[in-house]
């Protein structure tokens, strides 16, 4: 398999992380199906959207239209920032309806994240994207501990700001 198609199949893995987060409705261990729907919904919902995009730019950079880059960028950006919105909203009403408990989603919201973050070091290879734009900063924090290239490329960018 090339490079590509592994990166294409890394975008393709968030797809997997919804119907995993579809599945805790399921589960025995909920014992409000109702609920449970509504509270991993939105993040279903933005999961699938942005990775359809997500899935669609990468095709389009991989093609090597470099005219598309600058759309491209704002396209993905858009995506992520969906994304992490909602796993935030999430989380604040996860919170709230949970009572300190955790949720049987949570784990899997975790490995959406940590998907999230594959995902943006494949995009890094094609286009220079603005973090600060699509997540919190201790998103990102967390983000340059986990992927030495995006935190390298960071640090470059830094440098040349100054």
């Amino acid at each position: 398999m090339s490079e590509h198609e592994q990166k294409y199949y890394e975008v393709m893995d968030l797809y997997a992380l919804a119907d995993e987060l579809v599945g805790t409705v399921e589960s025995n261990l909920v014992t409000n199906p109702e609920a449970q729907f509504a509270l991993i919904e939105p993040l279903v919902e933005a999961i699938g959207t942005s990775t359809d995009i997500l899935t669609e730019e990468f095709i389009t950079l991989c093609d090597g239209k470099a005219n598309r880059k600058t759309i491209a960028k704002k396209k993905i950006e858009d995506a992520l920032r969906q994304v992490y919105v909602a796993i935030s909203e999430y989380s604040a009403k996860s919170a709230e309806v949970m009572h300190g408990v955790s949720n049987i989603a949570d784990p899997i919201v975790k490995k959406v994240k940590r998907q999230l973050e594959v995902v943006i070091a494949a995009f890094i290879d094609f286009v220079s994207l603005s973090l600060d734009r699509v997540m919190q900063k201790h998103d990102v924090e967390e983000l340059k501990i986990r992927q030495e290239k995006i935190a390298i490329m960071l640090h470059s960018a830094a440098q040349q700001a100054t």
